[in-house]
């Protein structure tokens, strides 16, 4: 017979549903992150994945570290706090972590899936208007030329 110690779960994801958020490429997005009040003065952060194990190592900003050139914190103390993303590309689309650190037990989380997508297409209707060579005086041209 063959007795194995206690093995934890093989899989290191977390959180059973998670919040879509939608902005487009070269705009901003805020994350709104809840946490309990108990948990008020405790370090917050955000990491890409859903890999809580690693989250704080690889945390993108923190509470302690508020602004970097992309992503900023920042924490009312009512019971969220909020991160804001901007110049988004699609590769900041994807799944991301907001954690809470614990001081005991294990830290808690909350799951964003983030989509930045390309901005709708530009359509711009042109009208053309054709006159013959002789409608076409200096006072057309003028207006032609100041419309350029």
């Amino acid at each position: 017979i063959l007795i194995l110690p206690h093995l934890h779960s093989l899989t290191d994801t977390c959180c059973d549903s998670s919040t879509k958020v939608q902005s487009y490429e070269g705009g901003s997005v805020s994350i709104s992150c809840p946490y309990e009040s108990q948990d008020q003065n405790n370090m917050k952060y955000i990491c890409r994945g859903n890999q809580p194990s690693s989250c704080l190592q690889q945390a993108l900003i923190t509470s302690n570290n508020r602004r970097n050139t992309q992503f900023s914190l920042t924490d009312v103390k009512k019971s969220k706090f909020t991160v804001t993303i901007t110049s988004l590309t699609q590769k900041d689309s994807g799944s991301y972590l907001c954690g809470v650190k614990r001081n005991t037990g294990l830290d808690v989380f909350s799951a964003v899936d983030l989509e930045a997508n390309l901005p709708s297409a530009l359509t711009s209707t042109f009208s053309s208007t054709q006159l013959n060579s002789t409608q076409l005086n200096s006072t057309h041209l003028t207006s032609i030329y100041k419309a350029l």
